[in-house]
């Protein structure tokens, strides 16, 4: 066999190279294609041997040297080690496997290295990841391939780099399984869109990913709740509300047991139901306003389940009982209740205070005259005057209250009161107001005595006491000794209501206005005008940032106390609006009118909320709510309680611990 017959049988492909063409320049593609295996059969393997035979002599006359002198032992022998370094590539899997009928030479010369790294070329593959043609070579320079490895841009794959490790094989083995799931995800004109961007990319569906993930790898999912320490299991937990607790609750048995901590029920109830309208604050525990002492006996998983059953019967607002409470002898014009007690003055010149729990009058103060009357305490049949009426119009809870009158007591209708843990205060047509001390079983301490008509309202806090009158001013006290401060005038009608926080003042009055004061200089800060009729009734939230006033125009006005600005109006009622309350936790606006009716409404958007009409037989003068219960007096003698906790089960664990009980009961009329 001649060597020329061979060079005929491996013509040399086309290079884009345009100088002399060299062995060491450019080669052709056959030996840089490797089989598809490397089995080799009887008849494949001499034609192999005399295959690198030629290119051997081949090589030896473009040189011009002399004649090899290698017999054929060497020349297996040099074939062999290059049969053993295909082998070793192939495991390691660094190069593309393209068509095997095409022979890669077996030399160990060092020549047949340059030419390798001159040559070195990569198969480009198609869309479709099938090897594309070969055309034209190109060989370029060791320095023109990438040090480390580029990305796959779209369905591309990635260019890896000589001699790299594992990791980045195994990379370019993801990125390309990858990409041929994206492929089957999506038709070919979407595979186009630029992926970069995100521009044009549809959102494939659920069913059409949930395909792919079901039939290739596993989810990995792993129960944190037994695998964390149950410190941090249980600060997971306690981020979630009740509903999220119970069923999270039903994954596992591990998971309901971990979340019967009473840890977790506490924090969550205390993330979720602690946040208020206009305090500034959230609800401190055992503050009477729904949130218990935090004691080592609770039950919270009991405590968050009877808060968001009451919650419930609010937002349905059909769903409370209504009780009514008799022994006054004519009109209630005023009241405060909390947890435990409601206190109330009426027209009848008596204070009379009620055990919110039993529903019995526990104490009656007033004038001798009255209080020594047993009228007061028995009809004319002989039966207590003082007992509860249920929706059925059965006498329940009746009692005998204790009686009793101080020297220093009112002589005319008890107008209005505000009492706190240490003091109650009363203003009266007779123009005086009376401080009780609470501590001490409601025992006159002093009389606050200026004004020169009916005191109509009064509000204090830590350091003063306000009172304001028919007779058009509003007096400062100090609440320490009952010393007169000042006397702040400006309106030219009755002042009718007053609301205090902090050194700032508002007061509403017959002459239309509403007025914010600044009580350390005494000057007025800003005035809000809007009303076309007298004002009977103001309040100021909490925060202070927030103003609500009504009257004879029979709307409610919500203004802004920063700006003055009304911020919401609306028509509230058929007569004239008597009694306003903002409920600063949730942002329920309580209101009481002459058309009997008491609505509540929606501080945030002034929506209507609930309607009670017609539960008082005529002008209701009082209506105050809290986190349970909606309580209301009027013109018809009677205590309306509107309770939506009546029916709920654990709802007394709500409460706060009773306060002040034995200093009361050892008062010696209690």
């Amino acid at each position: 066999m001649e060597p020329g017959d061979q060079q005929e049988d491996f013509p040399r492909p086309t290079t884009a190279n345009p100088f002399k063409r060299s062995r060491n320049g450019s080669t052709s593609a056959p030996w840089r294609r490797r089989p598809k295996s490397l089995v080799l059969d009887e008849q494949d393997f001499p034609r192999r041997l005399s295959e690198l035979a030629i290119e051997d002599a081949h090589h030896d006359i473009n040189n011009e040297g002399p004649k090899s002198a290698d017999s054929l032992k060497g020349r297996i022998r040099r074939a062999s080690l290059s049969l053993k370094g295909i082998v070793r590539r192939d495991r390691r899997g660094s190069e593309s496997v393209v068509d095997g009928n095409d022979a890669r030479p077996t030399t160990s010369h060092k020549a047949w290295h340059k030419l390798r790294q001159a040559a070195s070329f990569r198969h480009s593959r198609t869309s479709y990841g099938n090897h594309g043609n070969l055309g034209t070579i190109y060989s370029p320079a060791e320095a023109e391939f990438p040090r480390f490895p580029v990305p796959g841009n779209g369905l591309a794959p990635p260019i890896i780099p000589r001699h790299t490790g594992a990791a980045a094989k195994a990379s370019a083995a993801w990125q390309n399984e990858h990409a041929r799931f994206y492929h089957d995800m999506v038709s070919f004109p979407e595979s186009q869109n630029d992926r970069e961007s995100g521009i044009g990319i549809p959102l494939a569906s659920m069913s059409q990913v949930n395909v792919p993930m079901e039939q290739g790898a596993s989810v990995i999912k792993r129960d944190f709740i037994t695998q964390l320490p149950l410190e941090l299991a249980v600060q997971i937990l306690s981020h979630l509300n009740a509903a999220q607790l119970v069923n999270a609750s039903m994954v596992s048995r591990d998971w309901y047991a971990a979340i019967q901590d009473q840890y977790i029920w506490r924090q969550s109830f205390l993330a979720k139901k602690t946040s208020t309208f206009a305090t500034g604050i959230p609800i401190q525990p055992g503050t009477g306003c729904g949130v218990p002492s935090i004691r080592p006996g609770n039950d919270w998983q009991k405590i968050y389940r009877a808060r968001e059953e009451l919650d419930r019967k609010w937002k349905l607002g059909k769903q409370a009982r209504a009780v009514f409470l008799h022994g006054h002898m004519d009109s209630v014009y005023c009241q405060q209740f909390d947890e435990n007690k409601i206190i109330t003055g009426s027209r009848d010149r008596t204070i009379r205070i009620w055990d919110m729990h039993s529903l019995q009058c526990r104490l009656v103060i007033g004038p001798p005259g009255v209080v020594n009357d047993t009228s007061i305490l028995f009809d004319s049949t002989g039966h207590p005057t003082h007992f509860a009426l249920y929706s059925d119009s059965q006498r329940r809870n009746a009692s005998v209250p204790v009686t009793v009158s101080f020297p220093t007591h009112h002589s005319a209708s008890i107008l209005c009161l505000q009492y706190d843990d240490d003091i109650l205060v009363t203003g009266s047509s007779d123009s005086t107001c009376i401080v009780y001390s609470v501590r001490s079983g409601y025992r006159p301490v002093r009389r606050l005595q200026s004004h020169t008509a009916a005191v109509l309202d009064l509000a204090f806090d830590d350091k003063h006491i306000v009172t304001c009158s028919k007779d058009c001013s509003i007096c400062v006290w100090d609440r320490a000794t009952g010393t007169l401060i000042k006397q702040l005038n400006g309106h030219t009608g009755p002042v009718n209501s007053v609301q205090l926080r902090g050194n700032t003042l508002v007061s509403c009055s017959g002459d239309f206005t509403v007025k914010l004061w600044n009580i350390d200089s005494g000057k007025v800060i800003r005035e809000f005008a809007g009303h076309t009729k007298g004002l009977a009734c103001s309040q100021f939230s909490e925060d202070g940032r927030f103003v609500a006033s009504a009257g004879s125009d029979k709307v409610i006005r919500i203004w802004d106390a920063n700006t003055g600005e009304c911020i919401r109006e609306i028509q509230a009622h058929d007569g004239l609006v008597r009694s306003l309350h903002i409920d600063n936790i949730s942002g329920r606006l309580i209101s009481g009118s002459y058309d009997t009716d008491i609505k509540v409404f929606d501080m945030e958007t002034g929506e209507q909320k609930l309607d009670f009409p017609g539960w008082h037989n005529s002008w209701v003068l009082s209506a105050q709510s809290d986190y349970r219960r909606i309580v209301s007096t009027g013109q018809d003698a009677k205590i309306l309680i509107m309770d939506f906790g009546a029916d709920v089960q654990d709802v007394r664990m709500l409460e706060s611990t009773r306060k002040n009980e034995t200093d009361i009961c050892n008062a010696g009329f209690i």
